[in-house]
Order: C-alpha cells, then sequence, then structure tokens
C-alpha cells in the first residue's frame, strides 16, 4: 500500500523471509543471513516528508546483515526496540541508541535476537542546516564519534512520537501544508541528532550579544512569517547563531528557552486559527499538526495551561473572555 499527498509518502510492506530485508533502507547495498532459526516475519516502511526518507525495519529473528550506506546521504538510525545483544559498527547498541554512517560507507551489524530500527536520511546540507550554524556538527566525518548512546528522552518521549507520526502517514489522513512539512523534517532531524548534540562540544562558545536584541530579532523573523510554524533550526542559520547561544539569550532575556516560547508561539496561531477557520473545514487536529503540534491529547494540555480553556471551547466561543482572563495560569511561560 503506496499513500501519497504533495509533500508527504507512505509505503508499508510485510516481510515473511530474511531476504526481504535487503531493501529495507532505500538506496543501500545489503546482504542478510538469517542466523536464528525459526519462521522469519516482520515489516517494512518506508516514508517520506518533505523530501526526507524515513525506513523502519521490524523483525522477531537474529540475523546479520552489512553492505554498503546510501552514497548520496547520511544514515541517521536508532535502534528502536531489540529483544538480545546488538552490535552496529562494533558498538554495543541498546534500544534509543543512535548510529551515523557517512554516505558511501561499509557497515556490518548484528542482531542476536528480533529488533526494530528506525532510521532517516538527510543530506549533509540538510543535517548542517537542521544542528544549527555550527558547520563542524553538519559533517560526520569531522565528529569524535559514530555512535551515540541515548539521552533520557529518546526511548520514552522521542521514538515513541516518531511512531505516531509514521502511524498518521499510515492513516492517509494526514495532509500537510508546504511550511508544516519542513517543520516536521526540521523535527524529526533534530529528535534523532539529540544525543549527538549533547555529546559533541560545539565548535565555539564565545561572549554572547546582547540577549534582548537576539529575541528581538527572533520575534521580528517570526513576525515576517505566517504561512506555518518555524523550526528552531531555521532560526539560528537565519540569526547565524548556534543553538547554544540561543538558548543563553532566551533564558537571560525571558527566563524561558526558545522551545517553550515557539510552543508558546505556534499555541498562540492555533488559538487565531480555531477563530476564524470554519468547524466543517478542518479539525482541531489538523489545525494543531499544521502548527507542529502531533499528540492531540498533549497539545490540548499544552492550550489549557496557556489560554485557560481546552481547544474545543475556543472554537466553540464558549465562556466570559474578561472571566477567563482574569485569572491567567502562573505557569503559562513555562509550558
Amino acid at each position: 500500500m503506496v499513500l501519497t499527498t504533495r509533500f508527504t509518502a507512505f509505503e508499508r510492506r510485510p516481510i515473511t523471509g530474511f531476504d526481504q530485508l535487503s531493501q529495507a533502507i532505500v538506496g543501500t547495498r545489503a546482504e542478510i543471513v538469517q542466523i536464528e532459526p525459526g519462521k522469519l516475519r516482520g515489516e517494512v516502511l518506508h516514508a517520506e516528508i518533505a523530501g526526507l526518507p524515513i525506513n523502519v525495519a521490524t523483525f522477531n529473528l537474529g540475523l546479520r546483515s552489512k553492505g554498503g550506506s546510501n552514497k548520496e546521504r547520511i544514515t541517521i538510525g536508532v535502534l528502536a526496540e531489540s529483544a538480545g545483544r546488538v552490535t552496529r559498527a562494533s558498538y554495543e547498541s541498546r534500544p534509543g541508541d543512535v548510529l551515523v554512517t557517512p554516505p558511501g560507507s561499509e557497515y556490518e551489524n548484528r542482531y542476536y535476537g528480533g529488533a526494530s530500527i528506525l532510521t532517516v536520511m538527510p543530506s549533509a546540507a540538510e543535517l548542517e542546516f537542521a544542528l544549527g550554524c555550527d558547520a563542524r556538527l553538519g559533517a560526520p566525518s569531522r565528529w569524535a564519534r559514530s555512535h551515540f548512546k541515548a539521552n533520557s528522552g529518546t526511548v520514552h518521549l522521542i521514538i515513541p512520537r516518531l511512531r505516531l507520526l509514521l502511524a498518521r502517514l499510515d492513516a492517509g489522513d494526514l495532509t500537510l501544508t508546504a511550511h508544516a512539512a519542513e517543520f516536521w523534517r526540521r523535527a524529526i532531524i533534530e529528535a534523532l541528532t539529540a544525543s549527538i548534540m549533547e555529546r559533541e562540544p560545539a565548535e565555539r562558545d564565545g561572549p554572547l550579544p546582547s540577549a534582548l536584541k537576539t529575541v528581538r530579532q527572533v520575534e521580528d523573523y517570526l513576525a515576517a512569517q505566517d504561512e506555518g510554524p518555524i523550526h528552531i533550526s531555521h532560526i539560528c542559520n537565519r540569526l547565524r547563531i548556534s543553538r547554544r547561544s540561543l538558548h543563553r539569550a532566551f533564558h537571560e532575556a525571558l527566563g524561558i528557552g526558545p522551545i517553550s516560547y515557539l510552543r508558546s508561539q505556534r499555541l498562540c496561531a492555533v488559538h487565531a486559527a480555531l477563530r476564524s477557520s470554519p468547524p466543517d473545514k478542518a479539525t482541531i487536529g489538523d489545525i494543531a499538526i499544521q502548527h507542529g503540534f502531533l499528540n492531540v491529547g498533549r497539545f490540548a494540555q499544552y492550550y489549557r495551561e496557556l489560554f485557560g480553556e481546552l481547544p474545543s471551547e475556543t472554537r466553540r466561543g464558549d465562556g466570559d473572555d474578561r472571566r477567563r482572563w482574569s485569572q491567567p495560569p502562573l505557569d503559562m511561560l513555562s509550558a
């Protein structure tokens, strides 16, 4: 089954033998050997958002794979699940660990039981742009390592969210605008490179310019964009500032980080859309995902914390505005 929209694509294919895993990652060369007895079962998913290839391979028995990576794109693979020991490129891997393979490299992996692997394949330019303006982070050949241990949120937060996004693609009811698709492409790359940025020191971290000036530059840039959510990596490249410096500026000037600020800004955009969009034109979930919110339940929680009402109440126009805003939530800026 292949589902395609203007900016997304999705294909799910069941597998009934080890040989079908040779095409688990598009554009790679793979030799698969099953090394655990039994009937191998699983599935392969191929998706695409704004030109970013996403692959998921799930299988129930141990095997060995070797071959060559994609010749044009960087392969970032996260071990989503494993039933036993896993070694990738001679590194012991646990769920949440990330392995980065440069274009045209040889690889060799060993799975001592069933596993699930999720990979994304950005170009070098896409990776450099997603990681901000620290050019060294955008070049895997200059990194100190290629295998990165999971950070605290990879297994319990990032992987489930990526699976939820893929489920929405699989359902066939997700139609993204160009700006929303670009936002999700950047968000996926950032999610799978979070552990890399934690463990690779910044190229330089010199004196911070005026924090308030930086925040105002961000606000001016956001004000000029009125077609969809803006990812933090886009801001870093536009302002030519490292992600670390951007965080320092926001905390110094506003007392919150840029991600929290951008989330509040996106929530405000949703609020405006709910007030102006007729209910029969778009669902609340559709509006939320166009503005960078995937999990509807979590989105509703953020929304209520910020505005003191549920999205459905905003759409219906329930309550008295003066009463609702007389006692704003104490934690509205920490959401």
